[in-house]
Formats: structure tokens, sequence, C-alpha cells
């Protein structure tokens, strides 16, 4: 097993290993009024336990940080391979339904587009029925958060 593999298993536990470093090393008790630190007799020992405490913390999030990066890259990699799928669909629209498409993801009503090139509403609903079925969409809704 790699050590980033099982430093990434172990991650979860950093925290709260390094809280209890960190308690003990400044964890205190008091003897005939003075405060002392319980193990102020061994201040390297106090120092070590600060250090692995804040080291821990340092790699757990240098793994989050990893893991976000991963993550992301991934995300924008799916979605460019989606956004290129839906522009092959897109070039498979004709140039009138093209702009149909263009005139509703600009947030045009139906009536508005119907104006704009001098169609009649039959003829609108066909190109928009068309767009759906090529497009693979159902409404009109899913058609503007489509990428494009």
């Amino acid at each position: 097993m790699k050590l980033k593999d099982m430093l990434s298993k172990l991650q979860k536990y950093f925290p709260v290993i390094a809280l209890i470093l960190s308690s003990i090393a400044i964890s205190i008790r008091s003897i005939d009024g003075k405060i002392n630190l319980v193990l102020h007799k061994y201040p390297a020992l106090i120092f070590l336990m600060v250090v692995i405490s804040s080291f821990l913390v340092a790699i757990y999030f240098q793994i989050n940080k990893r893991k976000i990066l991963s993550l992301s890259n991934k995300i924008k990699e799916q979605s460019k391979i989606r956004n290129e799928e839906f522009d092959a669909l897109l070039n498979e629209l004709t140039e009138r339904q093209r702009e149909v498409y263009d005139l509703i993801i600009s947030g045009k009503t139906n009536k508005e587009i119907m104006t704009e090139l001098f169609i009649e509403q039959s003829t609108l609903k066909s190109h928009i029925n068309q767009i759906y079925k090529k497009l693979n969409i159902k409404s009109r809704g899913e058609l503007k958060v489509k990428p494009g």
C-alpha cells in the first residue's frame, strides 16, 4: 500500500490525534496554588507533541486539498465531455431550429419568437418538438440548463 493511500485512509483520525497530543502537551495542574504544565519537566516532549500535532493538521489539510483538486478536475472533465456531446447534438439542428433554440435560450417567449421569425404557432411548435427530440430533452426548462 502506498504512503499516500495509507495517509488518506487514516486522515480522519489526524485532527483527533492532534487535539489529544496538544491537550496533553498543554495540560496544567495546580499544586499549592501554583499552576504548572503537567509535563513542565519535559519541555522537549511538550515541543515534540506540539510539532507532531501541527504536522498532523498540515497533512490533514494537504490531503483534503488534493482530494478537492482531484474531484474538481474530474468534474471539469465530465463537464467538458458533456459539453462536447451536447455540441455534437446541437450540430444536428437545422439552421431554423438553431435560430429557435438561440431565441429560447435568450429567454424569448413563443409569441416573441413567432413575431421575430415570422412563423405560425404550429410551425414554431414543430421546431421546438424537433429540437427537444434531437437534444434528448423534454421541456423548455431542461433546455435552459443544458450547456450551449
